[in-house]
């Protein structure tokens, strides 16, 4: 009798272990892993791994070092398109609004060379009067090392834009054996996620305590062409 009990309810434990064993792997949120490689390269200051997997640091050095964490909670992804082409178009078009500047400004410095170095070393000496003629000149070359100076801005301001849009993209999209990111054929779209951890960190100074992080995750898809690109996931924030 004691053998026909046991019998069924070791069967019974056979089936169910394997369905709770499921439970417990598909209950682990699929970033996990992402994440614990992160904080482990961070305290191994792997520059190589993390250049692959973010985009900012966690300086063990500063911030400390994650040695246990949990995930609270995991933000939907949000999905905007990328339109990285009118970066582009903005940068070249400063650019060159920059270079007809520089054209018609030569054509005056040519025509007035002489007086410019003189009044480029009256200004230079504090003792040194100027003439007429400089007083005349130097308002009219103001203004035109004031434009230099925004020209300048708005072509700095425009290429780091660019920088600034292309740069998360490029670092999601670059994959051994994949072809470069062309911003100007690229269209897909930015995949963002936000992933609260509660984290045990060590402080430099070997103090252990618990803090709130949220990390921002983003990754680029989208098409190069006729080529489909799906890129992969890498910070770009850490608050906490």
């Amino acid at each position: 009798m004691v053998r026909s009990r046991v019998a069924p309810t070791l069967l019974i434990a056979l089936l169910v272990a394997p369905l709770v064993l499921l439970a417990a792997a598909c209950s682990r949120h699929p970033e996990q892993q992402f994440l614990t490689q992160f904080f482990r390269a961070a305290r191994a200051r792997d520059n190589t791994t993390l250049g692959m997997m973010s985009a900012v640091t966690f300086d063990p050095r500063e911030r400390g070092t994650v040695s246990d964490f949990e995930i609270t909670t995991v933000t939907p992804e949000e999905r905007t398109p990328l339109d990285l082409k009118s970066y582009v178009d903005a940068a070249r078009k400063a650019r060159e609004a920059e270079l007809e500047f520089s054209k018609r400004k030569k054509v005056y410095q040519d025509a007035n060379l002489t007086q410019i170095e003189q009044l480029i070393k009256v200004e230079r000496d504090p003792s040194a009067k100027m003439t007429p003629a400089l007083e005349k000149l130097k308002p009219e070359w103001d203004k035109w090392r004031a434009e230099t100076a925004t020209f300048a801005k708005a072509t700095a301001e425009a290429r780091s834009a660019l920088a600034a849009a292309t740069g998360p993209a490029e670092a999601s999209l670059t994959q051994p054996g994949q072809a470069a990111l062309d911003p100007e054929k690229f269209q897909g779209e930015m995949v963002s996620k936000t992933v609260t951890v509660n984290a045990q960190v060590q402080t430099p100074d070997g103090q252990t305590s618990p803090k709130t992080l949220a990390i921002t995750m983003r990754r680029v898809v989208g098409k190069l062409g006729d080529d489909a690109r799906e890129g992969r996931w890498v910070i770009t924030q850490i608050t906490g």
